[in-house]
């Protein structure tokens, strides 16, 4: 059996994506600063501790014995919404622990498997916030520069979120390049659960001009958890993948009507780039992955 260990393994994502594992006969190991609640698995090991700490990172490679590592873990926000008064989420970390955390805390795990040696493969679980998409601090606004939005598009971001998850990236590149390793970056659409009402798919969204950012601060678009779950797996097996690779993960969008029609709503600024949309596939595409991963999203709202 293959030694996973998975970071933010006590995080509501890991608790669909370590099972996922366990299933696929990988020998799991999860790491977490917080107790791992959501770990019910008895042939599931943890290691608690702080991925900013390069002892506890060592730790879990060596209690593990990792050969590959799915990390999960990072602060989600904060949003800098001192610019952003009525944003919805609510800030979980200042902004300089966000950075450190998110930042330091991949330097410290990558730092570790260059020490230990035994682990060649991380997933790495990155966003859609790279694009700079999301909460946008300055009055410009996100710049399309074609549609769909593939990852070749150029990344933007504004926010400490965002900013640290292009840094992941960056690290990523960095040790493949140094010692022959393997990653893969999914770029991660919003998370959705199967435990949340699912009242709001469907929804028609309506331009709202109050917020900062123009034309574009979401897609609609989401993927579901145990799609991620999916794709780490493919990320983990499927052969012949550059060193390092990026994708965009996504389930489906949340609206009914064609985009290309939402657009001409919505986004009136990019209606002409959305035209050749079809249906109601989103403005960001997971054409990537669908052709090299093989992947195929399972969990639309649609399908329920």
């Amino acid at each position: 059996m293959t030694n996973v260990l998975v970071t933010g393994a006590s995080g509501a994502l890991a608790s669909y994506v370590i099972p996922r594992l366990v299933a696929a006969g990988y020998e799991v190991t999860g790491f977490d600063v917080a107790p791992p609640e959501r770990l019910t698995d008895p042939a599931v090991r943890f290691v608690q501790g702080d991925l900013t700490s390069l002892e506890r990172c060592l730790c879990a490679l060596a209690y593990s014995e990792a050969e590959i590592v799915v990390h999960l873990g990072a602060l989600p926000g904060p949003r800098e919404m001192v610019r952003r008064p009525n944003w919805r989420t609510r800030q979980v970390a200042p902004e300089d622990i966000t950075m450190a955390s998110n930042t330091m805390g991949t330097y410290y795990l990558l730092d570790a498997v260059r020490r230990l040696g035994k682990a060649k493969t991380v997933v790495f679980a990155s966003s859609f916030y790279t694009l700079g998409l999301g909460n946008r601090i300055s009055d410009r606004p996100f710049e399309v520069e074609y549609l769909p939005i593939d990852e070749d598009h150029p990344l933007r971001p504004e926010d400490s979120y965002g900013t640290s998850k292009l840094l992941g990236e960056e690290l990523l590149r960095a040790w493949v390049r140094a010692y022959k390793g393997r990653a893969v970056a999914l770029r991660l659409m919003g998370i959705d659960y199967p435990f949340r009402n699912p009242d709001h798919y469907g929804e028609v969204p309506e331009s709202d001009p109050t917020h900062v950012g123009g034309p574009v601060y979401t897609t609609f678009q989401y993927v579901d958890a145990r799609d991620v779950a999916e794709a780490v797996i493919l990320s983990i097996e499927t052969p012949g993948l550059d060193e390092f690779e990026a994708f965009y993960i996504t389930t489906d969008t949340i609206y009914q009507e064609n985009t290309a029609d939402l657009a001409a709503r919505v986004w009136p600024d990019i209606a002409e780039m959305a035209g050749a949309i079809e249906g109601t596939a989103g403005i960001i595409t997971d054409a990537k992955a669908r052709r090299k991963l093989g992947y195929t999203p399972q969990y639309s709202w649609r399908n329920a």
